[in-house]
């Protein structure tokens, strides 16, 4: 039978072999080294690699560049800007029967004061 003392040391061992692990599996499933290995490019050298060849094709095709900057642009100010205007405007639905209500009530209006 083993001695309390040798109990507690194999307790250690596997403690230290099981923070090991985890900090390997830390490292191996962070977000960079998971769209590392997706792209096939080194995370660390992802600036050097991938900003120029991006700057490269927005010279080459600045029409696209800019299309494409819009489109960002319009998410993001879309997407900051959304629950705002939907408070402040209303749905769609609801202005067009909005507009209806009233050309209804000035047609009304308009045949009392003709008659």
């Amino acid at each position: 039978m083993a001695s309390s003392a040798q109990l507690e040391r194999r307790a250690e061992r596997a403690r230290e072999r099981l923070t090991d692990r985890i900090a390997d599996l830390r490292y191996h499933v962070s977000p960079a080294t998971v769209v590392g290995d997706l792209i096939g490019v080194n995370p660390s050298t992802l600036g050097e690699e991938i900003l120029p060849l991006i700057a490269k094709q927005a010279r080459n095709n600045p029409v696209a560049s800019l299309l494409i900057g819009a489109g960002i642009g319009w998410l993001i100010f879309s997407e900051v800007r959304g629950p705002l205007s939907k408070m402040a405007f209303g749905t769609p639905g609801k202005a067009k029967r909005g507009k209806r209500r009233v050309t209804r009530k000035a047609k009304a209006v308009a045949a009392t004061r003709s008659k």
